[in-house]
């Protein structure tokens, strides 16, 4: 009688373990396609404004075609699931299409760069710790199945050195689309049509950089740190496969049928 009273509670203990990891697992799930829904939702609203906007100016076909771009590369991480069957962690996702409400939609469709004058480099920041949480999403791949413990510097080093070499590209990016359109002027190596010189020509580009660098750093000394105090916390990062997501809960399922 005993030994059965002991399985039973080992058995609700083990149902009860399930049951709270399902319902995390829901929520957060939820989270992210509250959050996707709403950023297309925004996105699509910008792209209709736009078209119907009786404001005609210079760029204003590539605005449409960097709207469009930007819509397209919202459905990317889906596409990257789909095609290798994996799961990205519903946080990485999240921070992401926020990144791209406040870049794109907020940024640019309402306008804030103009009203206040330092939103960019808030995203520069921002970006960095970004690229620090998909640095820590790649490692978590990586290392996946080998018993190493992985050094908190190694962290530190890998996460700032990704973060500022996405931040390098990005730049490249900036001065490609100048040159091939010169009036866009995403450098801001211009005001009012009259080119800066010197110094003041960089100054946006190398602003850029360094708040990049500055955010970086900071991704890197976070999970540093949280590497240091706890030597399972890249496993938060994991980037789970699909199809062994859907059979561990078909094996939650059966034993749970099984033990009824």
């Amino acid at each position: 009688m005993k030994k059965f009273d002991n399985e039973n509670n080992l058995f609700s203990k083990q149902h009860s373990k399930n049951e709270t990891s399902s319902k995390t697992f829901s929520k957060s799930l939820i989270a992210e396609y509250v959050i996707f829904g709403l950023t297309i939702a925004c996105f699509l609203f910008a792209i209709i404004y736009y078209i119907i906007s009786p404001n005609l100016k210079d760029g204003y076909f590539v605005g449409i075609l960097q709207r469009i771009l930007m819509l397209l590369l919202l459905f990317l991480p889906i596409l990257i699931e789909k095609i290798f069957k994996i799961k990205f962690p519903s946080f990485f996702n999240i921070s992401l299409y926020i990144f791209f409400l406040c870049a794109v939609f907020i940024g640019t469709f309402m306008n804030i760069y103009s009203v206040f004058r330092h939103w960019d480099t808030v995203l520069h920041g921002l970006s960095a710790l970004l690229f620090g949480i998909l640095s820590m999403c790649l490692i978590s791949a990586w290392f996946k199945n080998k018993n190493i413990t992985l050094s908190p510097i190694f962290l530190l080093v890998f996460a700032f050195c990704f973060s500022l070499a996405i931040e390098a590209v990005w730049e490249i990016y900036e001065y490609t689309i100048d040159a091939l359109i010169p009036t866009y002027n995403a450098q801001r190596y211009m005001e009012n049509g009259v080119e800066f010189v010197g110094r003041a020509a960089l100054y946006d580009t190398m602003k850029d950089i360094i708040v990049g660098a500055i955010g970086a750093l900071i991704a890197g000394i976070i999970c540093a740190i949280c590497q240091k105090k706890n030597n399972n916390f890249i496993k938060a990062f994991e980037i789970k496969k699909t199809n062994k997501i859907n059979n561990n809960n078909s094996k939650d399922n059966d034993e749970t049928t099984e033990n009824h």
